[in-house]
């Protein structure tokens, strides 16, 4: 079996070397050859040289990807000791970091209860209104879709806030 398929295989890839140097003198008499192709690389080097020289003038003063404008790099220098002061910067702002992540966390608890109690709310108000059928509301349930608006208003504002590390 595999004698058969290596006889074949054989056979397919002497047609196509038949099929490739008939199409290569086929090329030749017409004058094509290897003088199209370096053409076609030839067009390609000028295009891409065209491009890189227009270009260049917009890349020259750009500033590196990732670089703050206007603040110069802080040299690394690696394997290097700090100094005292340099690691009671480094403490102190690892301390604010944590203590704005956990505002954050806090701040996200309070926005889940209240927004947990404002669910409640206002399951139990449509509850009572669905209860009441066409008939008017009454003056309670009035006040409750009042605190429902004002605890939503809360929620929306603390969701607009947010502790950064400006």
């Amino acid at each position: 079996m595999q004698r058969l398929l290596r006889q074949r295989f054989q056979e397919e890839e002497s047609k196509v070397s038949v099929q490739i140097r008939l199409r290569h003198q086929d090329d030749t008499k017409l004058g094509y050859g290897i003088a199209r192709y370096g053409v076609r690389i030839g067009r390609g080097l000028i295009i891409s040289s065209c491009i890189a020289w227009v270009s260049l003038p917009a890349f020259a003063g750009s500033p590196q990807v990732g670089a703050a404008q206007g603040q110069p790099r802080p040299i690394v220098i690696p394997n290097r000791t700090l100094d005292p002061h340099e690691l009671n910067d480094l403490e102190r702002k690892d301390a604010k970091r944590r203590n704005l992540d956990a505002a954050n966390a806090a701040r996200k608890r309070v926005i889940d209860d209240e927004t947990n109690r404002l669910l409640i709310l206002a399951r139990d108000l449509k509850a009572k209104t669905d209860r009441l059928g066409t008939g008017t509301l009454t003056p309670t349930m009035v006040r409750e879709a009042e605190v429902i608006e004002l605890l939503a208003n809360d929620v929306k504002e603390e969701m607009k806030l947010t502790v950064n590390a400006d």
